[in-house]
């Protein structure tokens, strides 16, 4: 898939997330690259580049004190190739996949625990798929 196409489906993700948690979201920028480079495996641990769909760096919201101010924006980056591969293994549908990373990253930013995630990805995993969502599919 072009760059922009998959853009477009990370912008459409983002545009579908709740207002309330829209709302409180500041100083963030979502980037798309084609893989995670050899620096951010090492920071997580990966060695295998498909197994990193997305990655937040920066400092959460929930640790956030009138230290932080004039900072660069955090960074939600969602790595194309990896999550193509995905959902092509996988067979869910691209626009989920893409929905599903980001909605995971951005628990990161909120400074959401690991018990905290997996309710929200649960909760969201039940989300109905739209027609419309089922044609991105690989």
């Amino acid at each position: 898939m072009k760059r922009k196409d998959f853009e477009r489906l990370v912008e459409r993700s983002i545009a579908r997330i709740p207002r309330e948690f829209l709302a409180q979201i500041e100083n963030l920028s979502f980037q798309v690259e084609d893989w995670a480079d050899d620096d951010t495996l090492d920071e997580v641990g990966f060695d295998d580049p498909r197994d990193l769909l997305g990655y937040y760096r920066g400092w959460p919201l929930s640790e956030r004190t009138h230290e932080y101010g004039s900072c660069l924006p955090d960074v939600i980056t969602i790595y194309q190739a990896a999550v193509e591969e995905y959902a092509a293994e996988t067979g869910e549908p691209l626009l989920k996949v893409i929905r599903e990373t980001i909605i995971h990253e951005l628990a990161h930013y909120f400074g959401f625990s690991e018990e905290q995630m997996d309710q929200i990805e649960d909760l969201w995993a039940g989300e109905e798929v739209l027609p419309e969502d089922r044609k991105e599919k690989t």
